[in-house]
């Protein structure tokens, strides 16, 4: 029986030591300000430089790290490139989705916001988005065919489908099936090459484009006749 006298002290909930909890934090934010500040030189220099020409040595020191560091992160200068990619797409989705007068808007308009937001995001780097397009092809490029690169566009993808899904009528997103994100894929990549060979001032063709495309192509979903 307890003492009636010793206060009745719920016990303390389990739970990590206070001292080790900001280390672990502390950790988890060095390794993520390291990360991004090694694909910062890396972008800088692939920019500057080339994405060839640029190696990984030049890159940690830049950085301002040890060059295995940098292997400690990514195992290639393609993973790092991916890395890009997928902060990318992450921008874009989440542009989209922190816009409310997308809430309703037209398919063509979140398509078009889509898009918009990844060019912004690319624009700084435009000669090193022309480099990946041609390292894309190559067979031991990890930026088109690598599960790690299938994976990021499937899940850009799986994004279009939602936003067609929540914009068209059910049956007709249901007919469209997956035709119609594997077809914005096609068109979201000759949307890119046509901005990086526009020369107009800021990129007002593209833009252009990217509008008259849109609207012509979401009514050929709407009435068309996948």
């Amino acid at each position: 029986m307890q003492d009636p006298f010793t206060p009745d002290v719920p016990p303390e909930p389990h739970s990590t030591p206070a001292a080790v909890r900001p280390i672990t934090g502390r950790r988890a934010r060095n390794k993520t300000a390291t990360r991004e500040s090694i694909v910062s030189a890396a972008l800088e220099l692939f920019e500057s430089k080339g994405f060839e020409a640029t190696t990984t040595r030049e890159i940690a020191m830049k950085a301002g790290v040890a060059e295995g560091t940098v292997f400690n992160y990514f195992e290639t200068k393609d993973d790092i490139a991916l890395h890009f990619f997928e902060a990318e797409v992450d921008h874009a989705i989440a542009t989209v989705r922190a816009d409310p007068t997308l809430k309703g808007a037209a398919l063509e308009e979140k398509l078009f916001a889509l898009v918009h937001s990844q060019i912004e995001y690319l624009a700084p780097y435009e000669s090193f988005i022309g480099a990946a397009f041609v390292r894309a092809l190559r067979p031991s490029s990890k930026l088109a065919l690598s599960p790690r690169a299938l994976e990021l566009r499937a899940r850009y993808l799986d994004f279009v489908q939602d936003l067609i899904e929540e914009s068209l009528p059910k049956r007709r997103a249901r007919q469209l099936g997956w035709i119609a994100p594997q077809a914005f894929w096609i068109y979201y990549l000759g949307v890119l090459l046509y901005w990086l060979h526009d020369s107009s001032p800021a990129k007002q063709n593209t833009l252009a484009f990217l509008d008259r495309s849109l609207r012509f192509g979401t009514t050929f979903l709407r009435e068309g006749g996948i």
